[in-house]
């Protein structure tokens, strides 16, 4: 992995100021602790942190959500009800700012939602727009796998040089959009993929 190469932009947001600042806070240990992975040693694949050193590449990804975007089950096998599918998709936490990533956020439960903040002031990469159904989770430097039970989609993009943002960046939204627009969506305006 590349580490991402900052920018004016990226360098000005909230969140890297916030991580730079002289007061502790939850932006700065995150990243504090961040910074100590390096996700090019056996070292950091064999630990287990749990948000930050899942080791995969895009064909796993999307192989991690078929199940999900397929009714909960794949290959004949069920691994997931369709109770429980519809809990994994439903919003259960929105808030206003994120008191690590410091934008919106909207999650169910245990993934990310679609989550549109192209408008937010000193931001950057930090949306993931997705369809209202959709749920999934983005990496660091812009790394992305997710489920669309809606349209039987299931989705993973990973890179080699990380980009800079705390959510999706360009090439992997512009990624995301060409999926949604090859099946007939038309817009995501509203801040998630519409038909």
């Amino acid at each position: 992995m590349l580490p991402a190469e900052p920018d004016e932009p990226w360098l000005a947001t909230r969140f890297v100021q916030a991580a730079l600042g002289a007061e502790e806070n939850p932006t700065q240990l995150f990243m504090r602790d961040f910074l100590l992975l390096d996700p090019n040693t056996p070292e950091c694949h064999q630990a287990e942190v749990g948000s930050a050193n899942g080791v995969a590449n895009a064909r796993s990804l999307a192989g991690l959500y078929a199940p999900l975007a397929n009714g909960g089950s794949l290959g004949g096998v069920t691994l997931v009800g369709a109770d429980t599918l519809a809990r994994m998709g439903r919003v259960s936490m929105a808030s206003h700012d994120d008191a690590t990533l410091l934008v919106p956020s909207r999650f169910a439960l245990g993934y990310m939602k679609s989550t549109d903040n192209r408008r937010t002031p000193n931001t950057v990469n930090s949306s993931v727009i997705l369809s209202e159904p959709a749920f999934g989770h983005v990496g660091a430097g812009g790394s992305l796998g997710f489920a669309d039970p809606a349209c039987g989609m299931s989705f993973g993009y990973a890179m080699n040089r990380m980009g800079t943002g705390i959510l999706l960046n360009d090439r992997g939204q512009a990624l995301v959009d060409a999926a949604y627009r090859s099946l007939g969506y038309r817009s995501n305006a509203s801040g998630a993929w519409l038909e």
